[in-house]
């Protein structure tokens, strides 16, 4: 089976209603970044626990987590059927909140685009080459 990082191909992770394991997820994304940086792959991982973790979190049925290797980037993305945007909120002092907030520390960019009634939430991460 090819993976991500060999193909340059996005890799689809079907979700749904039913909220998966954070477990099973990472361990997807893992395997779709076979023979990538693990430094890299580390941190991969942290962005899609929160945003997988957000969408269920804020919207009624994420539709897919979306892992794309390309020459000098990894892009992360989860379609969901919201039309609200995530805050990002100012870390002062905040109860919760922090997750945005690492995702954007570990991107060189992330970002909220519309695709027809719903979202994309997206984060693209340094790959080590």
């Amino acid at each position: 089976m090819a993976h991500a990082a060999r193909t340059g191909e996005p890799a689809n992770l079907p979700l749904g209603r039913q909220r998966p394991s954070l477990a099973a997820v990472r361990r997807w994304v893992r395997l779709e970044l076979t023979g990538e940086e693990t430094d890299a792959v580390d941190d991969v991982l942290l962005v899609v626990n929160e945003l997988v973790s957000n969408a269920y979190r804020y919207t009624s049925e994420p539709s897919f987590l979306r892992v794309v290797v390309e020459q000098h980037k990894i892009r992360v993305e989860i379609e969901h059927d919201s039309a609200a945007r995530p805050p990002l909120r100012k870390v002062s002092r905040p109860q919760r909140g922090y997750g945005l907030v690492l995702v954007a520390r570990l991107s060189d960019r992330w970002g909220v685009d519309r695709v027809g009634v719903g979202t994309v939430v997206w984060a693209d991460l340094p790959r080590e080459t």
